[in-house]
């Protein structure tokens, strides 16, 4: 599952925090019965905008666009829905990434 979400394969699993993120997150979270796999990418963009973790964001922005998952399109609405609850700052580090990851996917 962890190359589905991510868009590239898991990481060499070194060390217990691996090895628990990647049973846990990605074998366990992300096959629960409930939610689509769409819904959880937007849960998961959510929360990992919120924090402002620019590293995780770009992963799961990226993972979402490869996949097919959520379109550019949904991407950029997200952003300005986003801003009006989190706030321009974050926002800002999420517009940024989209079209990062996007510029970079695309060409």
């Amino acid at each position: 599952m962890f190359t589905q979400v991510s868009g590239f394969p898991a990481p060499q699993v070194q060390g217990p925090f691996m090895e628990v993120m990647v049973d846990q997150v990605f074998a366990e979270v992300w096959n629960r019965p409930g939610l689509t796999r769409k819904e959880r990418r937007w849960i998961s963009l959510t929360c990992v905008a919120a924090a402002g973790i620019g590293d995780a964001l770009a992963i799961h922005v990226g993972g979402a666009l490869s996949s097919g998952d959520i379109s550019i399109e949904e991407l950029r609405e997200f952003v300005t829905h986003f801003a009006a609850y989190a706030g321009y700052p974050k926002a800002s580090l999420l517009h940024t990434t989209v079209e990062r990851v996007w510029a970079q996917q695309k060409g």
